[in-house]
């Protein structure tokens, strides 16, 4: 077909002229069907003038054979022929599918107004009488080729609509699966907010010790105070991050996400791209546009433990975010601005780290908009036997036993006990002997200590001395002070000597760590060929080679 631009914006019908024609490109097809060669010779001779492309037939079967297989865009048709007349050729061509929209102007003798009637009855668009006129045949095949030309653009256009208008349709149903689907996440992320504010609520804590109703009366306070940074102080095992995730998700800021990060765990040369993020090639291996924790965090809080392992580099640039609320990702130019509480804990004697320079005293300060002291479990002994009754319950349903039950020599044993793991040790003390004891009463025989159960002060006679795994075990109290470099290696491969093997748990009771810090140690031990690993995740265990 022939370039249709032209006639998109017409505001008026104007018939193409015979340059029009010449510059469109392919010209028009015309079928001339008459059963009079002289006739056929001279309007033949008009259309060719014309530029137009020309077919003829001399009969209508011919006419009809023609057109199904050439498809012509207009037909001039005799009315007056053998055998098939030019209505009986009309109301065929307008039967079959191929030519129904086919204009057909009729060119006869007869000029009475019946057989013009009778011309558009059998579905002619239009009527010319011979002797014909040049002119007047060349208006009328133009015309009509210029209204079929505009009936196909609007037809065009019309499907253009219908499909744009599906698309629209399609588009707006994608949108409103999205908006259900916006809307269902929405109510999903409010139940797994409150699922999670339930979890790590207030009632998440077990105790009614003084020392402990008086943490979770500071802890109210601070879900009230949702911009107030907080330093939570305590040894290993008391319960830092879940005092943070209580803080945060008591908080008005339950719905933004809350991001635990490891301090010590992150190795110096990637410290800035985790906690800033990066921009796609800042660096070797930067693939991608990547969120720090920061901007992850971004509305709610930060959770940095064993914030005084922190490198003094990353401290200064930790510090400017906290005074500014803005960031920088590695690679880039533009900085972010940023709402994020902090919670920090460690282990360690912060204000020892401050006076030998190794944590800065305006970090600290910006830190600490509120000091949280966690008490040991020593100094909330009264605490035990509901710490004890409580992981037996959560123990015995993750394992799918029976709950156990402690007698009450093994609970005086826990009471005696100077828990250097506080409460993490309790609970592996209590998932130990609900294995050992396989169903039977929990005796203090059962009870696998680490470390001296006995350090402050003898066992009183009428209770049974607990019994370790092996007998060979000595016992391993677990650091006062800051280890000096190598020390923590050296002590988990003596325990090994002993001990034949260590998992992570033993780790972290015997050196006073936390989980990730223990995990830390012995991969290093291992990746150094120290140290052997047997078994996958939490039963994994290390063995001298």
């Amino acid at each position: 077909m022939w370039n249709h631009d032209r006639f998109s914006n017409e505001q008026s019908f104007m018939p193409l002229s015979v340059t029009d024609f010449q510059s469109q490109g392919p010209n028009p097809r015309v079928l001339v069907v008459d059963d009079e060669p002289i006739n056929l010779e001279v309007i033949a001779n008009y259309l060719e003038e014309a530029g137009l492309a020309l077919s003829v037939a001399t009969s209508g079967e011919e006419a009809l054979g023609l057109t199904a297989e050439l498809a012509p865009d207009l037909i001039l048709l005799d009315i007056l022929m053998p055998e098939l007349d030019g209505y009986a050729t009309c109301r065929r061509l307008k039967q079959a599918r191929t030519s129904a929209e086919t204009p057909v102007i009729f060119m006869s003798a007869l000029s009475e107004t019946v057989d013009k009637l009778k011309g558009f009855d059998a579905g002619g668009v239009d009527y010319v009488t011979k002797p014909l006129v040049k002119e007047e045949v060349l208006a009328r095949v133009m015309a009509h080729l210029t209204i079929a030309l505009q009936r196909q653009k609007l037809q065009e256009h019309n499907r253009d609509l219908k499909r744009l208008n599906a698309e629209l349709q399609a588009e707006g149903d994608r949108r409103c699966q999205a908006e259900a689907a916006l809307e269902v996440a929405d109510r999903q992320l409010s139940s797994l907010s409150q699922k999670e504010a339930q979890r790590w609520g207030i009632d998440a804590f077990i105790g009614q010790s003084p020392r402990m109703l008086d943490l979770l009366d500071e802890i109210r306070r601070l879900q009230q105070a949702v911009r107030t940074n907080v330093v939570v102080l305590g040894e290993s095992g008391t319960g830092k991050e879940l005092v943070a995730r209580a803080i945060h998700f008591g908080s008005a800021r339950s719905t933004a996400p809350f991001v635990p990060v490891n301090c010590s765990a992150i190795p110096a040369e990637l410290a800035d791209a985790e906690f800033f993020g990066h921009l796609k090639g800042a660096f070797t291996g930067a693939a991608a546009n990547r969120k720090g924790y920061f901007e992850l965090a971004h509305g709610g809080a930060l959770f940095l433990d064993e914030i005084g392992d922190m490198p003094l580099a990353l401290q200064a640039k930790l510090l400017r975010i906290l005074e500014d609320q803005r960031l920088t990702p590695v690679g880039g130019s533009q900085s972010k601005a940023v709402d994020v509480r902090v919670v920090a804990a460690t282990n360690v004697a912060i204000q020892s780290r401050i006076l030998d320079n190794a944590f800065r005293r305006d970090l600290y300060f910006r830190l600490a908009g509120y000091v949280l002291q966690l008490p040991p479990l020593r100094e909330r002994k009264e605490d035990i036997p509901l710490l004890a009754e409580h992981f037996l319950d959560q123990l015995a349903q993750e394992m799918g036993r029976s709950k156990g039950r402690m007698t009450r020599e093994a609970l005086e044993t826990l009471q005696n006990y100077h828990f250097p793991g506080n409460v993490r040790e309790l609970r592996n003390l209590i998932e130990y002997a609900l294995i050992s004891s396989d169903g039977r009463p929990i005796a203090p025989r059962h009870l696998h200590f680490i470390a001296d159960p006995t350090p402050q002060a003898p066992t009183p006679p009428s209770l049974a001395q607990p019994q370790a795994v092996r007998a060979t075990e000595p016992p391993f109290p677990p650091p006062t002070r800051r280890a000096r470099p190598g020390e923590h290696e050296r002590m988990i491969v003596d325990y090994v000597r002993t001990a034949e093997q260590v998992t992570n748990s033993e780790c972290q009771d015997l050196l006073g760590v936390t989980h990730h810090r223990a995990s830390y140690l012995l991969k290093k031990l291992h990746k150094t060929g120290q140290l052997i690993r047997e078994g996958e995740r939490r039963w994994a265990y290390y063995r001298l080679p």
